[in-house]
């Protein structure tokens, strides 16, 4: 507690207020308030380009956007969720009416996991003993913070070797929490359903001129009826310039958005060092340190505008950060991305009761939650063309030779992208050779 809080609560103490005072004071400010059985969740996000928050691409994606074919534009992305511990009339059913204008037909079915099968018991056997095996060779980089140079005491390193040993550094994670809410799952709720899933309408991904607004409605056989309006429609897509400045620094630029409550850009890169292990370089926008966080994900506005007190998000008015040139000396080519965090709109049924001695019984709940995210590699713009028709010099510029490292090094589905569709140079039609 902050010290000017512990003094005021030392002085009501004193005071001794008379008691039957202190109890309608309490009275008035405490109404019982009973959480919803059902919850509703619509996750709203507008996508230019590739970023590293949120769905992750495809190889088709990242071979187009490798050959300067972009990601197809900007997209629009919608994930509905809903979480009911009210047992359900037979198989849960549920679907969501929507209107005319999202342009996906009349309803969007929600669909519940299938039940799954017990698993086999697990074998006690040993597995053969890995007798060669050879820790890695390798470092982690991190830097923070906008600014032609790196500030002070940067990067700060860690060893992978380290890390294998299962000795992980106590300042790696160093940092505030970001307080992320989780939309319903199948974990948290007896009874879920969500899309876009295995149905016909879900296959078809989200039109251009798609809009949420207007009036919704949500049944089934395991959630009340949720009537609600929407009048916050998808955040406009985020655009982003890439200048290499003099010094080696990469300026960032950005159009503003309205709704925005703060953004927060990244990098990650990869090169070969001495050792000839890999060094993995994380940069973020982030006035603090901060390594793998959720400043990526959905936050809330009141979140933002917490983390942007702290200097962990960018302010909504600021257009424009640059990455220190340190920090692109240390990687040989990389993905870069960029996050505007957007508004909410809340709905519970029924509004809050006036009168605080009535407790507020909420039979349902929804939020709907916005973000804009754009990237792609570092130092390339989205391919445009110029007046005269002529390819750009980023569609044609070569791709960078560390992509491949750093898709090694990360590993998983996207590590193997990068690793595997940017190993081999390529230019796309149009370019001079």
């Amino acid at each position: 507690m902050a010290l000017t809080g512990v003094l005021g609560v030392a002085a009501a103490a004193m005071a001794e207020p008379p008691k039957h005072k202190a109890s309608h004071a309490s009275a008035a400010e405490v109404q019982q308030v009973i959480p919803p059985k059902t919850v509703y969740w619509l996750s709203a996000a507008t996508q230019n380009g590739f970023s590293m928050g949120g769905k992750p691409p495809s190889s088709g994606d990242m071979m187009k956007m490798a050959m300067g074919g972009g990601m197809g534009g900007v997209q629009k992305q919608l994930t509905l969720d809903l979480g009911s511990s009210l047992p359900p009339a037979g198989p849960p059913q549920a679907s969501h009416a929507i209107p005319p204008v999202m342009n996906m037909g009349k309803a969007l079915a929600l669909r519940s996991p299938k039940p799954v099968a017990p698993s086999q018991p697990q074998s006690h056997e040993r597995e053969p003993e890995h007798r060669d095996f050879e820790r890695p060779k390798g470092r982690i980089l991190l830097f923070w913070g906008c600014g032609e140079t790196a500030h002070a005491k940067q990067p700060v390193v860690f060893d992978f070797s380290k890390l294998a040993a299962g000795q992980p550094p106590p300042n790696m994670f160093a940092g505030e929490t970001v307080r992320v809410a989780n939309p319903p799952s199948a974990g948290s709720w007896p009874t879920y359903g969500f899309w876009p899933n295995d149905d016909r309408g879900s296959r078809q991904s989200v039109p251009a001129d798609s809009s949420l607004l207007g009036p919704h409605k949500v049944t089934g056989n395991y959630t009340p009826d949720i009537a609600f309006t929407l009048d916050q429609d998808w955040m406009g897509a985020l655009n982003m310039v890439q200048t290499k400045l003099p010094s080696g620094a990469l300026q960032l630029e950005w159009n503003g958005l309205p709704g925005a409550t703060g953004h927060f850009a990244q990098l990650m890169g990869a090169s070969r060092n001495a050792d000839g292990g890999s060094d993995i370089v994380f940069w973020s926008s982030s006035e603090t340190q901060t390594f793998i966080s959720g400043l990526t994900e959905f936050i809330a506005p009141t979140e933002a505008a917490r983390l942007v007190d702290h200097r962990y998000l960018m302010p909504p008015s600021q257009t424009k950060c640059v990455v220190p040139k340190e920090v692109m000396a240390a990687t040989q080519g990389g993905m870069i991305s960029l996050v505007t965090h957007g508004p909410e709109q809340n709905v519970v049924y029924p509004p809050r009761p006036q009168d605080p001695h009535t407790p507020w019984v909420q039979e349902w709940a929804v939020k709907a939650r916005f973000v804009s995210r754009t990237g792609g590699m570092a130092g390339m713009n989205m391919p445009t063309a110029d007046r005269s028709g002529k390819a750009d010099q980023a569609r044609c510029a070569p791709r960078p030779s560390g992509a491949s490292m750093l898709g090694s090094a990360l590993g998983g589905s996207l590590g193997g992208a990068l690793g595997g569709m940017l190993s081999k140079p390529a230019k796309p039609d149009g370019c001079p050779n």
